[in-house]
């Protein structure tokens, strides 16, 4: 599957006009996104070696196994497992999890959007953490992602901060010396999130079409938010 996309910032002092024209665009209310947990995970193997599925430790966790197939998720790349819906909503420690992969973004002069390849694994059942071990990945980082989703046509709009985990070694005297979660960017900004899943990237007509509706997306928000494509380096996920 392709994912074409486009990305603009939002400062925080105008973030409820902007949610107010994105829903008038959608003709949709904000969906909410309150915390959105993402796992970085990192091949234990170094890049350039060949390495083989250890099933034993994996073996309580249900996944999609035609996708885990078709996408062999090598490892020189960075995965993250993420879960799909905030605990809080479905009941404390009640997650559902899927294993992505995004590859490195396609040089930009091909196209006029942001395209790169990714898959998007289910995990139905299990222990996610004894899962990416049995695929030879360590943790390495967390972060959260908070804010609104929308629809529109085919479009999915995501407007969200990125929030990092408590970190022991700093404190907030505001907080009795208990460390605290920090945002990513401290001065709030928001990151507009445009993107498009085409099936078959091999399609020259799906993912033209996929192009056109985020650049007349793109037109329609013209002077209240610029979209851009992204940084390619920024959005690398090899391992070096």
């Amino acid at each position: 599957m392709h994912e074409l996309l486009l990305f603009g910032t939002v400062p925080a002092s105008r973030h409820t006009q902007l949610l107010n024209i994105l829903s008038g665009i959608s003709s949709m209310q904000p969906s909410p996104i309150h915390s959105e947990k993402h796992l970085v995970f990192k091949p234990n193997r170094p890049p350039g070696s060949v390495g083989s599925l250890k099933v034993g430790g994996a073996q309580d966790v249900n996944v999609q196994k035609s996708q885990m197939q078709a996408h062999t998720l090598g490892d020189l790349f960075y995965m993250q497992m993420v879960a799909e819906v905030d605990g809080r909503e479905k009941g404390e420690g009640e997650e559902r999890w899927v294993l992505q992969f995004r590859d490195l973004p396609e040089v930009a002069r091909q196209r006029t959007v942001t395209s790169r390849l990714i898959a998007d694994v289910r995990i139905t059942s299990g222990d996610p953490m004894e899962f990416m071990k049995a695929l030879d990945y360590s943790h390495v980082s967390t972060y959260t992602i908070s804010g609104h989703r929308f629809t529109h046509h085919s479009a999915s709009l995501l407007l969200y901060r990125v929030t990092l985990p408590a970190d022991a070694l700093k404190t907030d005297s505001t907080s009795g010396g208990l460390p605290q979660a920090r945002l990513l960017d401290p001065s709030g900004t928001y990151i507009l999130q445009a993107s498009v899943r085409v099936q078959d990237g091999s399609k020259v007509e799906t993912m033209t079409k996929g192009v056109n509706e985020l650049l007349s997306l793109k037109e329609t928000l013209k002077g209240v938010v610029e979209l851009e494509i992204g940084d390619r380096l920024a959005l690398d996920t090899r391992v070096r």
